[in-house]
């Protein structure tokens, strides 16, 4: 298969459609997608965002996977996630976990575990690249939310039964990576 041509249909700040026309055997078609490029590049291997899978380890108190609720506007509802956001320009992913870490939840990271390779979430519909951290994090005294106007978003604090009891709820809309998390923490029996 052969891209021949990447075609911009959006101005937009943050998305924007392209039409790529392709060539694959005697077939020549045409692929409508959304980038967070300015000029999307088949070639890259860069991340546009992180994920964060991250474990609240306060003294005295059981490990808890946080979670966010999150308004998203093409749901048009509360959709149950992972804590993420977009790298900025330079800005390392280590730092970009960090940052982005802090200012959704206000926790401190602690230590981070693993960091995954460039992951793709829906390819067939964006080039969207995003690292996934496993990370410990930590309250504290200045454990404070620092969002932006537009973000609706409610974090949540799961032991291990909530983690089970969430994952088996069929009324809450889930974003698919962070139901995949809660899944396999249900079959390992515990957070880890």
């Amino acid at each position: 298969m052969k891209i021949i041509k990447v075609e911009k249909l959006t101005n937009e700040k943050w998305l924007n459609l392209f039409a790529a026309t392709y060539q694959h055997n005697d077939h020549q078609g045409r692929w409508v997608f959304a980038s967070r490029n300015e000029k999307p590049d088949p070639q890259k291997r860069h991340c546009d965002a992180v994920l964060m899978v991250a474990v609240l380890r306060d003294l005295g108190q059981p490990p808890r996977l946080v979670l966010i609720k999150e308004f998203r506007i093409p749901v048009g509802d509360y959709v149950y996630g992972l804590p993420a956001g977009l790298l900025e320009k330079g800005e390392a992913i280590e730092a970009t976990v960090r940052r982005e870490m802090r200012e959704e939840t206000g926790f401190e990271v602690t230590a981070v575990k693993r960091i995954t390779p460039p992951l793709y979430s829906s390819s067939g519909m964006t080039d969207e690249a995003a690292a996934m951290a496993f990370i410990d994090v930590r309250s504290t005294p200045e454990s404070k939310q620092a969002l932006e106007g537009s973000e609706d978003i409610e974090v949540l604090l799961l032991d291990f039964e909530q983690v089970s009891a969430l994952c088996d709820d069929q009324t809450k809309r889930f974003d698919a990576k962070a139901w995949t998390v809660l899944y396999v923490y249900q079959q390992l029996g515990k957070l880890v």
